[in-house]
């Protein structure tokens, strides 16, 4: 019985040693590209234009690297970095600023706030095929997460949707 548990106890632990050594180097995946992040600004813009409305756009990569931003004439230096700061939230946490901020408001979740992310409403993320691909990001205007959605809708071609976890 002794030598029966031995060898079933080897045998799992060689499964497992190769299952770990046959994992992958890379892992392939999603990601927005500069010609993509400069069409989402773009719509994004045309979009708060139609309003009459000001605001600063940023398009960020899945780990929060800005990829494209763009200030509108007439907007202020909070209009950018809160634009981008929405953006890298949205990629970081993998959902609508606008989610974290009730959270916060809620008390239901503070964490958005304690590592310094900016859980205001305005950033969404880009999901591709069940992937955050990267995030979008508003600052200023009246209704920044409306620009955003409308700039994902025209250049994805879909409604952002939640991420596969």
């Amino acid at each position: 019985m002794r030598k029966t548990m031995l060898a079933l106890a080897a045998l799992l632990i060689s499964t497992i040693a190769i299952q770990a050594s046959a994992q992958p180097a890379f892992v392939a995946r999603k990601q927005v590209s500069a010609e993509a992040a400069r069409k989402l600004v773009d719509a994004c813009i045309a979009f708060a234009q139609a309003r009459n409305a000001i605001v600063g756009v940023a398009v960020v990569d899945f780990a929060g690297v800005l990829i494209d931003m763009h200030l509108m004439q007439g907007g202020t230096a909070t209009y950018s970095e809160t634009a981008i700061l929405k953006a890298k939230t949205a990629a970081h946490w993998q959902r609508p600023t606008s989610q974290l901020e009730d959270d916060v408001n809620s008390k239901r979740n503070g964490a958005s706030v304690w590592i310094g992310d900016f859980p205001r409403a305005g950033g969404l993320p880009i999901v591709i095929d069940g992937e955050v691909a990267g995030a979008i990001g508003v600052g200023g205007g009246g209704a920044p997460e409306a620009c955003a959605k409308a700039a994902i809708d025209s250049v994805i071609g879909r409604a952002a949707q939640a991420a596969q976890r």
